[in-house]
């Protein structure tokens, strides 16, 4: 009798246990998604610019996308998120096409038992600055990630295709033509979705902007961050890129102008999911915390590389998206200059900039087949999804995780970014590669 009460009160004690501790569980759930909506919500947000005709929002896996809400001057517009997504992100016309009639609707929607968060639709934007000097043609920063010790062992293949989420590519160009991506899926001029992604003859990749298979640049910018990531090598013209050898997708979601919307954003990630391509460029920033768009990155196997930004802050403190998402999948990157120096205008942080890169005065390829000088983080940003897609290709069974480690791991230490990124260094690509070979 005595050990059997003994059994009993052990067996209260751990009920007991495992009571407080579901009870623990539950509040810390309740609590991340308290935080989730109050990031979200935070007024600041709305000090950012955002369209003024519509607005994102998060709907419950089952609910009707129209949910009544047309009640509320809202209409269907299109669906941003994938299938397998927890709950389906829908893009809503607005009635009142104003700042206040975008708060008013989010507003409206917050006590919505079958929405789980609205919020605006970000205006983003290319983070360089103006290309000048057309005829500088020093590409040190190859030479300083050191590529050609690199390339001693690998130039790159075609098994790897690198989305260039931007204002587009000049697929065109002489110096990228033999390294653009041509969708296998997709008979093109057929006028039939072949591949049944939801697009069209989709053969360069997809034009977000204005929703046609026609992603050719009209801004400079996207083509000059291919050039860096995989301009054609030893074809006797021009650059070359970190990749000799590779696959570029066009992925235009910036305007001739250098900028484009949060929603358009989301849908060129998942095209980059739906395809399956092992790393993104993302040479763009702006806009507030968007839970939308930190889903989609979060749902993304491959790596997603951002730039830091441009505005000479720490990102630590004053955070720049996407660049400062906390999602695993993502490096960020601030910009060097040929000195090893912290260019002036880059972004830093020692717990949210992952590394530098060369960002300062760098030459790659332009808009009518040309050349040009940029400088920004955005230039920076191509020299490591260059060296993520090389050491991808050259072993393929590597995870984004392992990829993202090895390069992390290896960089080249250097003063400027002492304590002020995660790694204190500077990309090296040929310590990366040999760090896996």
């Amino acid at each position: 009798m005595f050990k059997r009460r003994i059994f009993y009160s052990i067996t209260a004690i751990c009920l007991s246990v495992l009571f407080i501790l579901s009870s623990i569980l539950v509040l810390n759930q309740k609590a991340s998604a308290e935080d989730k909506l109050s990031d979200v919500y935070n007024s600041s947000n709305y000090e950012n610019p955002y369209a003024k005709d519509r607005i994102i929002v998060a709907l419950k896996s089952g609910a009707d996308n129209q949910l009544n809400v047309v009640d509320q001057g809202l209409t269907y517009q299109n669906k941003l998120s994938e299938e397998d997504s927890n709950y389906d992100v829908v893009l809503y016309t607005i009635k009142d096409q104003s700042a206040e009639g975008v708060i008013d609707a989010i507003n409206s929607l917050k006590e919505n038992p079958a929405v789980v968060y609205a919020e605006p639709d970000y205006y983003l934007k290319a983070v360089d600055t103006v290309p000048n000097d057309p005829n500088y043609s020093n590409l040190y920063g190859l030479k300083k990630i050191s590529a050609p010790t690199a390339w001693d062992t690998y130039t790159g293949a075609k098994n790897v295709v690198v989305g260039v989420i931007d204002s587009g590519i000049q697929y065109t160009h002489t110096d990228l033509a033999n390294n653009i991506w041509v969708n296998p899926g997709e008979i093109q001029g057929n006028g039939i979705d072949d591949d049944k992604n939801g697009y069209i003859d989709d053969i360069y990749g997809w034009n977000f902007v204005d929703n046609n298979n026609k992603p050719l640049d009209d801004n400079g910018h996207g083509t000059h961050v291919a050039g860096t990531i995989g301009a054609v090598g030893n074809n006797g013209i021009g650059v070359v890129g970190v990749n000799w050898n590779t696959q570029l997708a066009a992925l235009k979601f910036l305007d001739a102008d250098g900028g484009g919307y949060t929603s358009d954003a989301i849908l060129a990630i998942n095209y980059a999911k739906n395809k399956g391509f092992a790393v993104t460029n993302n040479s763009w920033g702006g806009g507030s915390f968007s839970q939308s768009l930190k889903d989609a990155i979060d749902s993304y196997s491959g790596l997603f590389v951002a730039a830091a930004g441009n505005d000479g802050t720490n990102n630590d403190s004053r955070a720049s998206y996407p660049a400062s998402y906390t999602s695993a999948n993502i490096i960020a990157v601030a910009a060097t200059t040929s000195t090893d120096a912290k260019a002036s205008y880059s972004n830093y942080g020692s717990t949210s900039v992952d590394l530098g890169a060369p960002g300062d005065a760098i030459f790659s390829t332009y808009l009518n087949n040309g050349y040009a000088t940029a400088s920004g983080t955005s230039m920076a940003a191509p020299h490591v999804s260059g060296a993520v897609a090389l050491l991808k290709s050259f072993n393929p069974s590597l995870t984004s995780a392992q990829i993202k480690s090895a390069i992390l791991s290896n960089v080249d230490k250097i003063s400027s970014l002492n304590g002020r990124t995660v790694t204190g260094g500077r990309l090296n690509v040929a310590k990366s590669l040999n760090a896996i070979k």
